[in-house]
């Protein structure tokens, strides 16, 4: 059976997507079949990471960095995140991780003369997914949800970032399948329970022993 060995599952999406809540429910259904999990996400909770939110929720009003900047310290904070997966990875524990590589690739390519050669290239050696899911939702609905969690939006989440950031992962899809690993989108507009059931027939279908 695929979940006996432990394996390095990434959720992907546009802001809003749900990636947040299918990661937990992901832990949850390993937990149910008591095989042990490590949920995480980017950013961080590490230093580093914790300025990259405080940036993006727009707490450091002052700093508005630029996307090279941006991925450079994503890379620097997945650096010591790498690492971690690594460890769990070796102690025979799945690995969620709500965002990773795909996310640098398609938001700081935002800036036109970022490519995504140039994200990959400095995030070289760092622990590759077996799987990365892509919950696909359209940028109205992902914007619907946003607003209805009364939270500051974070600077990407504005409409014309998002349908910027949704061409951007469409575009980088072989690239990312050819040089990070394989990707399967999931269709996100489901009630949750049936975006958390399809995730796990995917997971079957494509981690099948």
């Amino acid at each position: 059976m695929w979940s006996d060995r432990s394996r390095f599952i990434v959720l992907e999406g546009l802001d809003g997507a749900g990636t947040t809540t299918q990661t937990a429910k992901l832990e949850e259904y390993f937990t149910k079949l008591k095989r042990d999990s490590f949920a995480t996400r980017e950013p961080t909770d590490g230093p580093i990471g914790k300025l990259l939110r405080d940036v993006l929720t727009g707490r450091l009003m002052r700093y508005r960095l630029a996307e090279r900047e941006m991925a450079l310290l994503f890379a620097a904070d997945r650096l010591k995140h790498s690492r971690l997966v690594e460890s769990k990875l070796l102690t025979s524990s799945h690995v969620v991780c709500d965002r990773y590589i795909f996310s640098s690739m398609a938001y700081q390519t935002l800036d036109p003369s970022i490519s995504a050669e140039w994200v990959t290239q400095i995030n070289a050696g760092f622990a590759k997914p077996n799987i990365t899911l892509f919950l696909r939702v359209p940028v109205e609905e992902c914007l619907r949800r946003i607003a209805e969690r009364n939270e500051s939006p974070t600077v990407y989440e504005k409409k014309d970032f998002l349908e910027t950031v949704a061409r951007n992962y469409e575009t980088l899809s072989p690239y990312y399948r050819e040089h990070v690993g394989p990707l399967v989108v999931v269709d996100g507009t489901l009630p949750e329970n049936e975006v958390h059931a399809e995730i796990i027939r995917t997971l079957e279908s494509h981690l099948d022993d």
